[in-house]
């Protein structure tokens, strides 16, 4: 196996998460990996979805607990960010937040459609038809574009999402067009898409993005980076080698390693 970094790690601050951080860095180094990034919910906007993320009385903490990693034993490289959700007319207060800390990189995210978490199993009931289900789709694509359009995000999270619990467009063909778009803005801005391997955890017992979608940000020329989207300790590094794997299928032969302080290189998959 190739790949030796997780970029997408959450903490108990989350509120749906558990295990202290220093659990998650041991089972990193268990699972021979050199880099961690912790990437909770940013607590901005200010009361937006409050049951899935911090307070931002407790992002102080999150920063001095993911901080204070950085100097460890195994020489594993402690990454601080952020995952950001969009929110279209709020993403001036989340960017003055931002602004005030510094990380090292930030995954932009798309959780919620017409304000709501569509990812939710809490929320099943909105796939209620056809035409929900059509509507979920093309309104989080379009959001996603608008995301990535920003400029302001080093990598894009589990980018088919709405795919979680099985449900999926009658015609996937204006979905698939509108990727297009999305990921030639992607190629644009020098944004990542991260192949998000928490799906095999889920119903639909499939990686983000599919193979099909991975395959058009190939063509796009997009980098890719890797994340488990880790809740609990042992989720860390867990579907790696099958992320690798649909990689290599995809026609990558390499991908993104982000450093401290937001250094990038590519690492080459090894043979």
């Amino acid at each position: 196996m190739s790949i030796v970094c997780d970029y997408h790690v959450h903490t108990y601050l989350c509120k749906h998460a558990c295990g202290k951080p220093q659990e998650y860095l041991e089972e990193a180094n268990k699972k021979g990996l050199k880099t961690i990034g912790f990437s909770d919910h940013c607590p901005v906007p200010v009361g937006f979805d409050p049951i899935s993320r911090m307070d931002v009385s407790q992002f102080d903490q999150y920063v001095s607990m993911i901080n204070d990693l950085k100097n460890n034993s195994f020489g594993i490289d402690v990454l601080l960010g952020l995952e950001v959700d969009w929110v279209p007319g709020r993403m001036d207060e989340i960017y003055a937040f931002l602004d005030s800390f510094d990380y090292d990189y930030l995954i932009g995210s798309v959780h919620h459609v017409d304000d709501i978490p569509f990812d939710n199993s809490d929320f099943i009931d909105i796939w209620n038809s056809q035409e929900k289900i059509d509507h979920i789709w093309n309104t989080y694509i379009d959001l996603m574009t608008d995301m990535v359009s920003s400029g302001k995000f080093d990598i894009v999270g589990h980018f088919d999402l709405p795919k979680k619990f099985n449900f999926y467009p009658k015609d996937m063909t204006c979905f698939i067009e509108k990727s297009d778009l999305f990921f030639a803005e992607a190629a644009r801005f020098d944004v990542a898409v991260e192949l998000n391997s928490a799906g095999m955890r889920k119903p639909v017992k499939e990686i983000y993005p599919s193979l099909d979608l991975l395959r058009i940000a190939r063509k796009n020329n997009i980098k890719i980076t890797f994340g488990s989207d880790a809740h609990m300790p042992e989720e860390v590094g867990v579907g790696t080698a099958e992320a690798e794997e649909l990689a290599r299928c995809a026609g990558y032969t390499d991908y993104l390693c982000i450093g401290k302080n937001g250094s990038k290189k590519i690492i080459k998959f090894s043979c």
